[in-house]
């Protein structure tokens, strides 16, 4: 299979954990991720880059949000892009398969909404795995 991305920008406040804001977080990837690429198999050797890049309300000198926290539960809503997570199943994505990852997040700008980015893009086949 050649390389393929998929871009989203989704529009409404990125939340993270387990908390109700990254419930809503988490459907809201989901539903832009399906939008693009509906319902399709996903080969499971194929590897996947994510770039993600967060645009956050100001709370106090910097924006909100732990980066990790948020790329987590980013990730956790990609499986229609990148496969589902044998063990854990509908909805949660295989993060296994992400070997290259990109993040970044700042205070959104006047007039800009809260969300993010997400570009995934499939990976060249190599012979052998990255460690």
């Amino acid at each position: 299979m050649s390389e393929r991305t998929i871009v989203v920008d989704v529009e409404t406040e990125p939340g993270a954990g387990d908390t109700p804001e990254a419930r809503g977080w988490r459907a809201a990837v989901a539903e832009a991720v399906a939008a693009v690429v509906g319902e399709r198999e996903v080969d499971a050797d194929t590897r996947y880059q994510v770039e993600v890049y967060f645009r956050l309300p100001e709370r106090g000198d910097a924006p909100a949000g732990h980066l990790n926290a948020l790329v987590a539960t980013t990730i956790d809503a990609l499986g229609a892009a990148i496969g589902r997570c044998p063990e854990r199943g509908h909805p949660y994505a295989d993060d296994a398969r992400v070997d290259r990852l990109v993040a970044g997040k700042r205070t959104a700008r006047d007039g800009e909404t809260l969300g993010a980015r997400i570009r995934v893009t499939e990976m060249p086949r190599v012979t052998g795995r990255p460690a």
